[in-house]
């Protein structure tokens, strides 16, 4: 389940997030990302949902694209209502977020913590850097993993245009026609980094997806 995440986040990530730029609430200290109360039976079949509404259309996508091509009408009808599903979804998260924080995996299950960041991977980049904080918590407390913050801290980045720390994020370069792994700062050393995290080889990431890799670029 987490290569498909980690395949279809950053296969996507070239097109960007065309929200709105959403009224993001600002959290407080209240938020507890304690591991030790029970398992919240609840908003774990609320996350889990959303992670459902969040990933199903976009399973789609490669077969559309490779029946109808690349910029079809048929694939931006689906872009279309994936960006719609998205704007739900995050009123959804926004809500548990504010109510709950960052809630961890010993509360709802791996899956259900995932939904938080795959919504909030998708949000706007103020939605973006304002919940980072809560995240790279929770990944400090074990109670979220660490590649999640790797794809976001890189997700940020790439938007503000500076360079990515992980290697997680593409883009689409015209020239190859083809995804290409977005610049990394200290490439040289980016395997490191990603070993921390449980990533593999950036070689071996490209090889896998199809991506192009220079560390020239």
């Amino acid at each position: 389940m987490k290569n498909i995440f980690l395949i279809l986040l950053c296969v996507l990530s070239f097109i960007g997030c065309k929200q709105d730029k959403q009224n993001v609430p600002k959290y407080s200290d209240k938020y507890e990302l304690t591991s030790d109360k029970p398992i919240d039976s609840v908003l774990r079949q609320e996350l889990e949902q959303i992670v459902v509404k969040d990933q199903t259309l976009r399973l789609l996508l490669p077969n559309v694209e490779e029946k109808f091509g690349k910029g079809s009408s048929e694939e931006n009808y689906i872009w279309s209502l994936i960006h719609r599903e998205d704007s739900i979804c995050l009123v959804k998260t926004l809500r548990i977020l504010e109510e709950y924080g960052w809630i961890g995996k010993s509360r709802v299950g791996d899956k259900a913590n995932q939904g938080l960041w795959l919504v909030i991977q998708h949000a706007d980049i103020a939605t973006q850097e304002t919940y980072l904080p809560l995240l790279r918590k929770s990944v400090e407390m074990g109670e979220s993993e660490g590649w999640h913050l790797a794809f976001l801290e890189d997700r940020i980045l790439m938007r503000n245009k500076k360079n990515q720390i992980y290697g997680s994020q593409t883009i689409w370069d015209k020239e190859i026609g083809k995804l290409r792994i977005y610049p990394i700062d200290d490439v040289e050393n980016v395997n490191k980094r990603r070993e921390q995290i449980g990533l593999e080889p950036i070689e071996e990431y490209a090889k896998t997806n199809g991506y192009f890799f220079d560390q020239k670029r």
